[in-house]
């Protein structure tokens, strides 16, 4: 967390950052508000969420996922950076993003890379996106959040929600190589 941390601290595009810990307890939190003194991140806002502990990862994804989205629903945010905390990414990336976004009236830009456990092949899920707040304000990642009758029945079903965007209309880019080098703390 901390080289994460370290990392969010460098971005060179200004933006607000939360982060929602749904690890038992609030022991994490104060670790990580630690760690955001450190390295002088002054605009963040963090969340506890505390889950049943035989609660999926899936869900607790989705719950945490849900926590975000009304954060930016209920604020004048135009768009969410999402961004796994095992990736660390180049600085500017989130404004190559942004310009992606708005090059190609995007409605998702989906740079990730490829499968850490399956060499060659891609991976196209929410690690590192930039999603439009008209997606969020239409669909949600919970079964009961803007769920449709062939919403599958797992919480953090990122292909599920690309699908129902394509079919109101809008659009997506999955695009690899723009942002690199993308690395993952367990390398």
């Amino acid at each position: 967390m901390e080289r994460w941390l370290e990392n969010v601290s460098k971005l060179e595009y200004p933006a607000d950052f939360m982060m929602v810990d749904n690890s038992p307890g609030l022991e994490y939190v104060e670790k990580v508000k630690g760690y955001c003194t450190k390295y002088g991140i002054k605009n963040y806002k963090i969340e506890h969420l505390e889950l049943p502990p035989e609660q999926g990862d899936g869900e607790r994804v989705a719950h945490s996922r849900g926590v975000v989205i009304q954060e930016i629903l209920s604020h004048d945010y135009d768009a969410w950076f999402t961004w796994e905390c095992d990736q660390l990414i180049p600085t500017n990336a989130l404004g190559k993003l942004i310009e992606l976004m708005k090059m190609g009236n995007f409605m998702i830009v989906n740079p990730n890379s490829w499968n850490r456990e399956i060499p060659g092949q891609p991976n196209t899920e929410f690690g590192l996106s930039l999603i439009n707040r008209k997606c969020l304000e239409k669909y949600g990642f919970l079964l009961g959040v803007g769920a449709e009758p062939d919403m599958p029945n797992r919480g953090d079903n990122d292909t599920w929600f690309k699908k129902r965007i394509l079919k109101d209309g809008g659009n997506y880019i999955d695009i690899f190589g723009v942002i690199d080098p993308v690395y993952h703390l367990n390398e």
